[in-house]
């Protein structure tokens, strides 16, 4: 569930396919640049009501980087 909202918000931000949006797949190769990577992150955090912190945004590579902070969030 949780990956196919982030699938959701990446796939609209960068024009991708939702389905070229898997855990293991790094942000880097969706076309997600630094600028783009903050964008789908603030995007997230309204999706998901939550808050990532800044310190945290450079160790995010991976959608599973993402989905790991969402659950780290969430809890």
């Amino acid at each position: 569930m949780t990956l196919d909202k982030v699938a959701d918000v990446i796939a609209k931000i960068v024009h991708c396919k939702v389905e070229d949006v898997r855990p293991e797949t790094e942000l880097a190769a969706l076309g997600i640049d630094s600028l783009k990577a903050l964008t789908v992150l603030f995007e997230l955090e309204e999706t998901f009501d939550i808050e990532i912190p800044n310190e945290l945004i450079p160790s995010i590579v991976t959608v599973n980087d993402i989905l790991v902070r969402l659950e780290d969030a969430t809890q």
